[in-house]
């Protein structure tokens, strides 16, 4: 077996998804450290994190965490709805690696995540919002934007971006590729396949390790 790669600080990490075979899953269209955009553009930077979903699709906690914090943000497609949860290594069943992670969503409906409080406990499968578009605007393709941050000390501070948005800063947070961790329960043989794990509410969970789908996956 190959170990897998965190792709740091945007790295590639030649991570891919495979999705489940029964399931029809709401896909990744843009994925970690790729200049390729949902909709077959080239970027003008670097992407962060992973793209997918479909309009309208719930999504879901990919592990129990915390809610850190939840506003209105501007990145420059317009206003919308951003959240931030924090994970400890105990609710992701890790031993090894940072003690605690934050899962980064953006482009989301803030009226959908408006009732949610900070500090709020949150569970693996919970539905945080539906797959909405950047900004609101109809002339973007849907999609969520997924990040995922190894962080080694708690704590945020804010600035304000050109844009006029709000911004959060952990100095001791970096970036990793959101397939590693979904792929650490059981890594790909080849190093780089990572197997999508669907939520499925009866399942135990208590010995999983990482994370699950962040969409919805139908059995077919």
């Amino acid at each position: 077996m190959r170990t897998m790669r965190k792709g740091y600080d945007i790295g590639k990490s030649k991570l891919v998804p495979v999705y489940p075979r029964g399931y029809d899953c709401s896909p990744l269209t843009s994925l970690y450290a790729s200049w390729i955009d949902v909709d077959g553009s080239r970027r003008s930077q670097i992407h962060s994190g992973v793209d997918g979903g479909r309009l309208g699709d719930r999504i879901l906690a990919p592990a129990s965490g915390i809610v850190k914090a939840v506003w209105v943000a501007n990145w420059g497609w317009g206003q919308e709805g951003a959240l931030l949860l924090a994970h400890t290594a105990d609710d992701l069943n890790l031993d090894d690696g940072a003690p605690l992670y934050y899962t980064a969503y953006d482009h989301l409906r803030y009226g959908d995540i408006k009732h949610l409080e900070v500090g709020q406990r949150i569970e693996r499968g919970t539905p945080l919002a539906r797959v909405y578009r950047p900004g609101g605007h109809s002339f973007y393709l849907p999609e969520v934007h997924w990040e995922v941050w190894e962080v080694q000390a708690d704590g945020l501070s804010w600035v304000t971006n050109r844009h006029g948005g709000r911004e959060w800063r952990n100095e001791r947070a970096r970036l990793i590729d959101p397939l590693y961790l979904l792929g650490i329960h059981n890594p790909p043989l080849d190093g780089k396949s990572v197997r999508i794990v669907p939520f499925e509410p009866d399942a135990d969970y208590s010995e999983f390790r990482g994370f699950t789908y962040i969409f919805e996956c139908k059995k077919l």
